[in-house]
């Protein structure tokens, strides 16, 4: 943002002297001086000497913006703004919503700024560049431009800027520079630190509603709010009264339709944002899915529950003997009210499934899993729940050990 500050700073310095002298009453011997247009001669050097050799498109929209602010400000078709009104609103509209944002889009503050700054640094214009870096936010170059351009619409300061060439000069470089900043803010490339698209869409439409409302006014007028010629508009059959009605059709229409304009292009490019980040979402979620499935198989081939991998060797807290637990829970038949893993045919759904039973905290939801615990469940459940589901299977003391043992394999 500072080097934006900067570039406008140094860009109001080079215009204003070619703006001033495009505004000069021109009679019909009187030509455009050769100094005219300096301004934009050197802004076209900078940015060749400062722009990338690859950039093709932006080098092509550089060249147009040159072209259409040389024809809007420095040609001799300027000369018929100072005349009629109409040209005059024209003028305005090519400056701020053609002229702006084709220099903005063609990277025109980056080029110059890699092609100046060598020779800022050698020089003492660097401090008159650094006290110009004003802290330009987007709601003040919103402001900027809103204010600015209803402002100068003002009958008394238009016809100000008319006596005036200094003035009038001046208007022209406002105009141009808040269009260049609000256009800086509304085409940045997304980042983190530039505005959301919403927040950009707000900025057009609110820029339209509100600088739409002085051409609807002038449009609407039944008399004439401005000094205009008489003689100029008569020559091409226009009443004073008329030349100002079309100069605020001009302002309310075309000027409407270059908002919609980008108002669409930022909508495209938010939707275009939003479906690229849908596929993101949805190749990350398949990436998660992918890798908990992998995950889940590399535990379980790692699984200490499968009682092939514990073997027939003994618990060393219950004492038993896992294979010999899994053997004892087919014969007695717990698989016909219980699903548990590694027993074939147990998937019972009367009873609660056994799997993680090493890692429950309590046994039938009374008794804490302690191995003592559970080799007196296994032997005589009803003597704790009298009346429960549980029935007395006739589970031995070295049965309920072994089959504990397994039980605990289970996590």
């Amino acid at each position: 943002m500072r080097k934006l500050t900067s570039l406008l700073y140094a860009s109001a310095c080079l215009l204003t002297p070619g703006v001033a002298q495009a505004h000069v009453a021109l009679g019909p011997e009187q030509r455009h001086t050769p100094y005219a247009a300096l301004p934009l001669l050197l802004l076209a050097l900078a940015y060749a000497r400062g722009q990338r050799r690859n950039a093709l498109w932006p080098r092509i929209g550089f060249l147009l913006g040159i072209f259409l602010t040389w024809l809007a400000t420095l040609s001799p078709v300027a000369a018929f703004s100072e005349r009629l009104f109409s040209t005059h609103m024209a003028q305005h509209l090519m400056l701020m919503l053609i002229c702006a944002p084709l220099l903005v889009a063609a990277q025109t503050t980056k080029a110059a700024a890699r092609a100046l700054a060598p020779a800022l640094e050698r020089t003492p214009l660097r401090r008159l560049v650094a006290l110009a870096g004003l802290p330009l936010t987007p709601v003040v170059i919103w402001l900027a431009f809103i204010c600015l351009f209803v402002i100068w619409h003002l009958p008394g300061l238009y016809a100000a800027a008319l006596r005036d060439e200094t003035v009038h000069a001046f208007e022209h470089a406002s105009f141009f520079l808040s269009a260049y900043a609000f256009w800086s803010v509304v085409m940045a490339p997304q980042s983190r630190r530039t505005l959301g698209y919403g927040a950009r869409l707000f900025f057009i439409v609110s820029a339209a509603l509100i600088s739409g409302l002085p051409g609807a006014l002038i449009a609407l007028s039944s008399r004439p709010l401005y000094a205009i010629d008489p003689q100029a508009a008569a020559r091409l059959g226009l009443t004073p009264l008329e030349d100002q009605q079309l100069a605020g059709l001009v302002m309310w229409i075309p000027g409407g339709f270059a908002y919609i304009a980008a108002a669409l292009a930022l909508l495209l490019a938010w939707l275009r944002q939003s479906e690229s980040l849908s596929r993101r979402r949805q190749c990350g979620d398949g990436l998660a899915l992918f890798a908990v499935a992998l995950l889940s198989v590399t535990l379980a081939a790692c699984d200490e529950t499968a009682p092939q991998i514990r073997g027939a060797q003994a618990n060393p807290v219950t004492g038993g003997d896992p294979r010999k637990g899994a053997e004892a829970i087919a014969a007695i038949g717990c698989g016909a009210c219980h699903t548990i893993p590694g027993v074939n045919g147990a998937v019972g759904l009367v009873g609660p499934p056994l799997d993680r039973m090493g890692r429950r905290i309590y046994i039938a939801g009374l008794l804490r899993n302690t191995p003592e615990n559970m080799e007196a469940w296994l032997q005589d459940p009803q003597k704790i729940v009298p009346g429960g589901v549980m029935p007395d299977m006739g589970i031995t003391a070295e049965q309920s050990r072994d089959i504990s043992a397994y039980l605990y394999t289970l996590r």
